[in-house]
């Protein structure tokens, strides 16, 4: 509610908040997902719902472990409506699988199944939203298929960590902004100390020009924007790149999905 109180209408949170970033926990916290979830079986998605109607705010839902009911686990990211209306759900769709030499070793695929849908959600007053979910962020088509859509924001809830953090996060961040025109938003875990999932935190905004004009760095905290489209309109005029793409020579990615 301090968000709201400072006059926020869309609220972002960060993946996996209400559950450890951990494979073998994902089991534990997975909770079914509907339209309208039964708080003893879904508590986290009751209660997302029920916040975002007691706010009356846009709530992107961070990502919490879904179950369907095949027993297949899911990252799983929930759109709600100021009235509480579950408006879409996105499936993280690059799983995070890494072994990197003296880092970082972690795989999700041992527990979770990969989505298979490209989510665009459309906020009422607002405009459209592109979803991914942390490690989805490195798949440039990702974005551009939203943006080419008609996302004006790129939405990440995400739990980056302490090794590819400091290299590619920013830089992410940024690129996904400047290479669409749009504003880019990526919602971190804090950071906590071990033997918890070291998370980067450095929650932060991009603008369309890249720069960035929010952010925070490794505690927990809550960082404001404002999404200006005058701003994406500025930069689109300045740098028309969505004129000058040859799809005589390539594909327009938007139009194959």
């Amino acid at each position: 509610m301090q968000a709201v109180a400072a006059g926020a209408a869309l609220v972002v949170l960060p993946e996996c908040f209400n559950s450890p970033y951990c494979t073998a926990k994902f089991h534990e916290y997975a909770e079914p997902l509907s339209s309208s979830p039964d708080p003893t079986e879904a508590p986290t998605f009751a209660a997302l719902a029920q916040v975002a109607q007691d706010a009356g705010v846009f709530l992107i839902g961070g990502s919490i472990p879904e179950c369907d009911q095949a027993g297949k686990i899911y990252n799983t990211c929930t759109v709600y409506s100021p009235r509480g209306k579950l408006l879409a759900s996105y499936r993280k769709m690059h799983l995070f699988d890494v072994d990197i030499p003296g880092g970082m070793s972690f795989h999700e695929s041992d527990t979770l199944s990969p989505g298979n849908e490209i989510i665009v959600v459309d906020l009422d007053g607002y405009g459209k939203i592109g979803i991914g979910i942390c490690y989805d962020m490195r798949f440039a088509e990702l974005s551009t298929i939203a943006a080419r859509k008609g996302a004006f924001a790129l939405v990440f809830p995400s739990a980056f960590n302490t090794t590819t953090g400091p290299l590619h996060w920013e830089l992410l961040g940024r690129s996904r902004a400047v290479d669409n025109q749009v504003y880019s938003v990526l919602c971190s875990q804090s950071r906590a100390p071990p033997p918890s999932y070291p998370a980067w935190g450095y929650s932060m905004v991009s603008d369309p020009m890249g720069r960035i004009v929010a952010g925070t760095k490794e505690s927990e905290d809550i960082i404001y924007a404002v999404l200006d489209p005058s701003v994406i309109k500025e930069s689109r005029q300045a740098i028309p790149i969505s004129y000058q793409r040859r799809y005589d020579v390539y594909p327009d990615i938007g139009k194959l999905v």
